[in-house]
């Protein structure tokens, strides 16, 4: 059995969601050394470098300190193309499935990145190093015609997961999901109130398809069944991404999550982000301190 790491010298991670939704998305990985200092790994860009170093400078970092991009799929609520050149001239890495590799080669100013061998492409099934410590496990969803990337965080002694724009939750990645400590999932429209919208029938149809997005209730049911896959207790915050502002409605998500979050005991934390402002920073702990600390009540 391998040494235990003292508390002293070990890793921390934390999260901030800098806003979700159609009009942008983009969230911090942050990983905090035992000597106090951090590195970023911001999951998708699709907000302009402006906004999102305004918001990264309420939450107390800067730009300077982003290391990793990893993206989920190129539309423009996901990255937006004028981070090209920034992210050159920053030398950060940009994470991407190689079936989207096509997309970002189109984006204006995409050779800064690819002329100075920033852009790693993976494949299905790949462990990534987004930041020291801290690997990533992709896992290829279904969503229009090139897919999406959710990815499995790992480092730490914690596990986290991020999966945006699927249009149904495979067994595969409930399984890939399995033990998280923390899960960043869609939950982007309301069935009725989609049914019922003045939106043209064809994005109606394609967001309720199996290549659009989550419902609240399948997105519910999927952190449902992934609570099931880890031991209980394990799973302590959902940050729930990309609510639709026509479709879905804030009152409407709480609602269908209750029964997750009612009455304490090994229930989850539900966190809705917003479409124009930033989270709080959400910090983790590993399973092992919690599990110390729920033994220690017990007695």
């Amino acid at each position: 059995m391998p040494p235990r790491t003292p508390a002293a010298s070990r890793i921390t991670l934390s999260l901030c969601n800098l806003g979700s939704g159609s009009g942008g998305n983009a969230t911090l990985l942050r990983r905090t050394a035992p000597d106090g200092a951090d590195e970023l790994c911001m999951i998708d860009a699709g907000f302009g470098p402006r906004t999102v170093a305004t918001r990264m400078a309420q939450a107390g970092v800067d730009l300077a300190q982003l290391r990793t991009l990893c993206v989920t799929h190129f539309d423009r609520d996901h990255f937006k193309p004028r981070w090209c050149s920034l992210l050159g001239d920053l030398g950060v890495r940009v994470l991407c499935h190689r079936w989207h590799v096509p997309e970002l080669e189109r984006c204006r100013d995409a050779w800064c990145l690819l002329d100075a061998g920033l852009v790693e492409e993976f494949e299905d099934g790949d462990t990534l190093s987004v930041l020291p410590g801290i690997t990533a496990k992709p896992f290829r969803c279904q969503h229009d015609l090139q897919g999406t990337s959710a990815f499995r965080f790992d480092g730490g002694g914690l596990s986290v997961g991020f999966a945006t724009d699927l249009g149904h939750v495979p067994v595969g990645l409930l399984d890939h999901f399995a033990g998280l400590d923390a899960l960043c999932i869609e939950a982007n429209y309301d069935h009725g109130m989609t049914t019922q919208s003045s939106r043209p029938s064809f994005v109606n149809r394609r967001n309720l398809s199996d290549s659009g997005h989550l419902s609240n209730e399948q997105a519910r049911d999927a952190v449902t069944q992934i609570l099931e896959r880890g031991p209980a207790g394990r799973l302590r915050d959902v940050l729930l991404l990309h609510r639709s502002s026509q479709c879905n409605h804030p009152t409407k998500v709480r609602r269908c999550f209750e029964p997750l979050t009612a009455g304490g005991g090994d229930r989850c934390r539900v966190i809705q982000t917003q479409p124009r402002r930033r989270t709080r920073w959400i910090g983790l702990r590993p399973w092992s301190a919690v599990r110390r600390e729920q033994l220690r009540f017990a007695w």
